[in-house]
């Protein structure tokens, strides 16, 4: 999301000072960028700004500063409230892949009037009627290319969102949607959902998880797929991109693997269940490799006991 040149109908601060209709004031996003294993951080990020009557409102309570972060590849679109007191804002590497475009706007938190004489000649001392999320400062910000290797956690997190629902009965069958937004959702019960969770955190059953859950998942999902390419001759990677938000992640993980671009009729012919299992890491082999050394080391325990 970006002002450039847009006119308003009353003055705006704009990081930008050729379109800025307070002098010399600035608006500043303010952070230290940090980078984790799984994490970009945007360290202690604040809004700062020198202006009298953007201070004022924000003070008064009347507006709120935002950050909001967009990566069209990923369909990743989020806002973050920013204070005048620094705070961490960590962006998980899975939602992210090449350009990322960061912005900062402070909108009207309500309607209000306002009048000042700190701005340029045609606004001074002329009173403004603003609405309830109208943009009163704004900065373009800058855009940032994000460049990770995805690896197997990172897939899952890209593909799968997992929750629970208060309405699902304990054993009853978790449900798979693949066209509910970004991602697979897989909605199971709330004490299955706390079981998972535990399972989640053992590295020695994760393997084990991503093939009792994911693999069946995601097969299902790419089966959806094939069957939308089938039915339209003349659909491609876009159509599906646009249909399952969750796709544009396979073909970048297919290039990962694989060391080339996945194409239509290259897809056609894959099988759902290799796929899967090779998108996600291969987990039946992995699982069943660390539960025999497991196995084996529970057995020499109990043998010299």
């Amino acid at each position: 999301m970006q002002v450039n040149d847009k006119i308003f109908p009353y003055p705006i601060l704009n990081h930008n000072k050729s379109i800025s209709n307070f002098g010399d004031a600035d608006f500043i996003f303010s952070f230290t960028p940090e980078e984790t294993e799984r994490y970009y951080i945007l360290k202690n990020a604040k809004f700062e700004t020198e202006c009298k009557l953007i201070n004022e409102l924000y003070d008064e309570g009347k507006i709120k500063i935002c950050c909001v972060v967009e990566c069209s590849y990923t369909v990743f679109r989020k806002t973050f409230e920013l204070t005048k007191e620094p705070h961490d804002i960590k962006l998980p590497k899975s939602d992210f892949l090449e350009k990322t475009y960061f912005s900062m706007f402070a909108t009207a938190k309500e309607n209000f009037v306002f009048k000042t004489d700190n701005v340029d000649e045609d606004y001074a001392n002329i009173e403004f009627e603003i609405e309830k999320y109208d943009i009163i400062a704004a900065n373009d910000g800058f855009y940032a290319t994000f460049i990770h290797q995805e690896e197997s956690d990172n897939m899952a997190h890209s593909i799968f969102s997992i929750v629970t629902s208060h309405d699902m009965e304990t054993g009853e069958s978790y449900i798979v949607e693949c066209d509910t937004g970004k991602k697979i959702t897989i909605t199971m019960s709330d004490d299955e959902y706390k079981n998972y969770k535990i399972i989640y955190t053992v590295p020695t059953y994760m393997e084990v998880f991503f093939n009792m859950l994911l693999v069946p998942a995601l097969v299902e999902g790419l089966s959806l797929c094939k069957s939308f390419l089938d039915g339209d001759s003349s659909a491609d990677f876009d159509d599906i991109g646009n249909k399952y938000l969750w796709f544009r992640s396979i073909a970048n993980g297919y290039k990962r693997i694989y060391g080339n671009d996945l194409t239509v009729d290259e897809f056609k012919k894959i099988s759902p269940v290799k796929l899967a299992q090779d998108l996600l890491g291969k987990p039946l082999g992995i699982s069943l490799k660390k539960l025999v050394e497991e196995t084996k080391n529970t057995k020499e325990v109990e043998e010299n006991e």
